[in-house]
């Protein structure tokens, strides 16, 4: 009889629902929407509807659930300690209020490591050794997989990629520290600086028009102006790339990994955010030896969270 584990993707919007097999066979993604009025209460019978529904399509042995939820968490004791988007998680042991009613053993994760653990198992990480994965989406996020398992060092807190200091002395972070590279690669806040920056300098942009009629750019309206010509889009996507490449050097010098993988929202940009992001890491790189990890795309896309929810229990829960 065939063997699955249940992956459950928390977010604030929709619940995403999922099966992996042994083989790590991903089945199809449904997804619930997130009850944001009724507490906890409503939240915790919202996964437990969906995980019933996704036993009920297993046809075949469920041996466990595993949770991917935002953080802070505490993964020894299964607690969810605060999650902005998601305003009744405030220590809640969501771990076991999952797992108690639908029988079955429960892992909780932090949402960015269970993407990591997706596209190792089932994405661009497939048959490689240790792997990074950078999201670029509202903030700059990632994990990293060290022989096959999620690492996350001695205090729970490790992989917080986003929180690499690479400019000493830089833009203020909301985690309290100056010079993130969240603060200078991630989609939102590459585009909100853009749009300060048009508003103090005075150059001269196409996406000025698109700022004074929405109030805001995206980091796609950049690309799309970037390819369009625009000089000042080209810039402000060149220091990304530039930036990106940096903080992708430092993780090739700690760790080594075999490769980086790019997910998120600005990863949809494809060659045109890979094609600058290996220029500046080929020319940062040091000489001492050739640049042997390899930085590419994710293939998941927004599954991956999902398939490495579930992939993360059956490392927990596989006899």
């Amino acid at each position: 009889m065939a063997r699955y584990c249940i992956g459950i993707d928390l977010g604030g919007t929709f619940i995403k629902f999922g099966l992996l097999d042994e083989q790590y066979h991903p089945s199809e993604v449904f997804q619930l929407p997130t009850p944001l009025d009724g507490g906890t209460d409503a939240l915790v019978e919202q996964m437990v509807t969906g995980a019933r529904k996704a036993m009920d399509e297993a046809g075949g042995e469920v041996v466990g659930v595993g949770i991917g939820s935002p953080g802070p968490l505490s993964l020894e004791r299964g607690i969810v300690i605060d999650s902005p988007n998601i305003p009744c998680l405030k220590n809640v042991p969501l771990r076991d209020l999952v797992a108690e009613p639908l029988g079955l053993p429960a892992t909780l994760e932090n949402d960015a490591n269970a993407a990591a653990c997706g596209e190792y198992l089932c994405g661009a990480g497939q048959r490689c050794g240790d792997m990074v994965l950078l999201t670029l989406g509202t903030g700059l996020g990632g994990g990293v997989i060290i022989n096959g398992k999620v690492h996350h060092g001695a205090h729970e807190i490790g992989a917080e990629l986003g929180h690499m200091m690479i400019v000493p002395g830089g833009r203020l972070c909301g985690c309290g520290q100056r010079g993130c590279i969240e603060q200078y690669c991630s989609a939102t806040f590459m585009s909100r600086w853009a749009a300060k920056s048009l508003q103090s300098n005075g150059r001269q942009s196409s996406l000025k028009e698109l700022l004074a009629a929405n109030g805001e750019i995206t980091s796609k309206d950049v690309n799309e102006a970037r390819a369009a010509g625009d000089g000042f889009a080209s810039e402000v996507w060149d220091e990304m790339a530039r930036y990106l490449a940096t903080g992708c050097v430092n993780f090739a010098r700690i760790l080594d990994p075999e490769r980086i993988v790019l997910a998120g929202g600005m990863a949809a940009a494809g060659e045109d955010l890979l094609g600058p992001v290996l220029e500046h890491y080929q020319r940062l790189h040091w000489s001492l030896t050739e640049a042997k990890t390899k930085i590419t795309l994710a293939t998941l896309g927004n599954d991956a969270g999902v398939i490495g929810s579930a992939g993360v229990a059956w490392q927990q829960f596989a006899s």
